[in-house]
This record gives structure tokens, C-alpha cells and sequence, in this order.
């Protein structure tokens, strides 16, 4: 279980792999309802927030003016093999 902090939002790893958000949500950082999904690590950008999953692919919300945060994520893998 771990907790990230961003640019004023939060991000907290469910023990189900989802992704609890909170604070000021502009451009979808933080989306209220959270995240779900099997991810194993979290981190979160001043305007932005994003996630590892199992498969080693990354999920992206948040503020994507830079390429920063693709909504589409990223394929992996971006993992080491114990993961």
C-alpha cells in the first residue's frame, strides 16, 4: 500500500490494485470516484497522476498538455520481472 502527493491532490493504492484520489481535481488528476485497475505502484505530477499496472503497461490522468499524462497510457513492460 503506498501514497503519493502531487500538485494539490493525493493518491492512496487500494489493497484491490484501484487507486484512491482527493483534493482539487482540475483537469482530472484526481478523479473523485478514483481509479480502478491492478496496479502496483502509483505516482503523482503537480497536474497529473499516473500508475503501474501487473502487466507492466502505465495508465495516465490528469493534465496531458505536454505529452505528460497520454490518456491512453503506455504499453509496456515497465517492470522488473519480479513484479
Amino acid at each position: 500500500i503506498a501514497v503519493a502527493a502531487g500538485g494539490a491532490h493525493s493518491l492512496a493504492w487500494r489493497r484491490n490494485g484501484g487507486v484512491a484520489c482527493w483534493g482539487w481535481n482540475n483537469h482530472g488528476k484526481a478523479p473523485p470516484a478514483g481509479v480502478e485497475g491492478d496496479f502496483v505502484a502509483i505516482g503523482a505530477g503537480v497536474f497529473f497522476s499516473a500508475a503501474l499496472r501487473r502487466d507492466g503497461s502505465v495508465a495516465c490522468w490528469g493534465l496531458n498538455e505536454y505529452g505528460q499524462a497520454p490518456p491512453a497510457g503506455l504499453d509496456g513492460p515497465f517492470k522488473t520481472p519480479e513484479v
